[in-house]
């Protein structure tokens, strides 16, 4: 595609030939021939300095916002080259999202659940879905690949033109702040944003809650979306919904939110692994049961609920597809072992902890054991509350290794148990070791909660991703 096009209708300055260009790229040891390499800045770095190694590696042209002495080269002069890097990989693959419906999903925690919960009422509506999360991305459940929550703006635009190409009718997506914040997802039209929830998360990235509630809201608040569903549950989605000039529904989960939610959750009873409710909306009430325990779940649900409805889909095809839902893999995934229930679940933040807890604690009236540590490079702010929540809500805490990435191992579990007054606890860096010794210590009818990695397959450890899963630990013991 020639270099005009690529920035077309994007402010820039083309210095130097309109160049046949054959595909972008942001790392320079990946350039290809014929490539656009885009010059970003990292926090310590002047991305200029990587273009002659993209140069040396096929790249025809760069995209840079300062002056470049390079001669013999094209370059595309930017304000912004995140911005622009979004725009144009847009631009390359052909504006995918125009042609699908896009659901973007945002919030601290709860955003996988809830891409899962649309796929399964989309499916039920006769819809071809697409997924991009956490989990990796998927067409109608054929895995294409792992990515980051929100991949970079290059192959995100290039998995929404294979989703495309595939004749994917809705695309649902997890949105991070860490994308909105970098304009991962401009050039991406969303038809509706969903906001689940705000607690502390990627303070190590934004330093306090103001900017990390900036980002969040931007989703809602910058032209990103057409429609939102919001959890008013939330005290900042409660904000939020006085702030919102785009079409919205919100959903709530609490009785005294009748008359100011949209969709309501009432009735609600528990049963061992599953849930039933009444939900009110402004279609009418339907009776529903989640396989899946958690209050959590059924505000994940609601949310679900509300994006469907914005689409037009009816209230017994969104029962079924919720019914039809058996699990999703990482998220309350339930084990049997020798009498002894355990939990596996992705839960990695304070709140995501403290609910994951409150729900495993419904099915025992005995011992709850939780193992659980924090990764490594990540918001340490966080680890000494979480240490303080699982002594609180557990019985017995064993704190073990999650990604520690490139952090003494020893060091995070410290400062986990800095947190903790008491005695009912124990460090156990052997992941594999402190599950089984968990497993152990339970008796017929404790609950062993195994949280922070869900169905991640590695662990990170000095930058290499070694073979490792929670899943596989559990089920050799089965």
């Amino acid at each position: 595609m020639k270099l005009s096009l690529i920035f077309e209708n994007i402010e820039a300055e083309i210095v130097g030939d309109d160049l046949d260009i054959s595909g972008l790229y942001h790392n320079s040891k990946e350039v290809k021939e014929g490539g656009l390499f885009f010059c970003i800045d990292g926090t310590n770095v002047d991305g200029n300095a990587f273009a002659v190694e993209a140069l040396q590696n096929g790249a025809i042209a760069i995209v840079s916002s300062k002056k470049t002495d390079l001669s013999g080269v094209a370059v595309v002069y930017v304000k912004d080259v995140r911005l622009a890097m979004s725009l144009a990989a847009a631009n390359f693959y052909g504006n995918p999202s125009k042609d699908m419906q896009v659901l973007g999903v945002t919030g601290t925690n709860g955003k996988t659940t809830t891409t899962f919960m649309l796929e399964a009422i989309l499916k039920e509506a006769g819809k071809k879905v697409g997924i991009i999360g956490t989990s990796g991305s998927f067409i109608e459940g054929r895995f294409l690949e792992s990515s980051l929550t929100t991949p970079d703006p290059i192959n995100l635009q290039k998995i929404l033109g294979i989703m495309r190409d595939n004749n994917v009718d809705v695309v649902c997506m997890e949105v991070s702040a860490h994308a909105l914040e970098l304009s991962k997802i401009r050039g991406v039209m969303t038809d509706i944003a969903l906001f689940t929830n705000l607690t502390e998360d990627h303070l190590d990235f934004f330093k306090d809650m103001q900017n990390y509630k900036r980002a969040k809201e931007s989703f809602f608040m910058d032209g990103y979306a057409k429609n939102a569903v919001i959890n008013i549950d939330d005290d900042f989605g409660a904000e939020l919904a006085e702030k919102v000039e785009i079409p919205f529904l919100t959903y709530s989960r609490r009785s005294q939110k009748i008359g100011k939610a949209d969709i309501i959750a009432g009735g609600i009873t528990h049963n061992n692994l599953s849930q039933s409710f009444v939900v009110s909306t402004p279609l009418g009430q339907e009776t529903i049961t989640l396989n899946m325990a958690g209050n959590f779940n059924i505000s994940n649900a609601l949310g679900a609920i509300g994006a469907s409805l914005l689409l037009g889909i009816d209230l017994e095809t969104i029962k079924n597809g919720l019914e039809k839902l058996k699990e999703v893999e990482g998220r309350f995934n339930c084990y049997c072992v020798r009498g002894v229930k355990v939990i596996i679940d992705y839960a990695h933040t304070p709140d995501g902890l403290k609910n994951l807890l409150l729900a495993a604690r419904e099915l025992t009236s005995q011992k709850l054991f939780v193992v659980f540590g924090c990764g490594g490079n990540r918001d340490p702010i966080k680890r000494p509350i979480m240490g303080k929540i699982a002594e609180k809500l557990a019985d017995y805490v064993i704190i073990t290794n999650d990604n520690p990435r490139f952090e003494d191992p020893k060091d995070i579990a410290k400062a986990i148990a800095s947190g903790i007054e008491g005695d009912n606890y124990l460090v156990k860096l052997d992941r594999e070791k402190a599950i089984k010794l968990a497993i152990k210590k339970a008796k017929n009818g404790d609950v062993v909660v195994i949280a922070g990695k869900g169905a991640e397959d590695y662990i990170d450890i000095m930058g290499k991703k070694l073979p490792y899963s929670d899943k596989k630990v559990v089920k050799s013991l089965v």
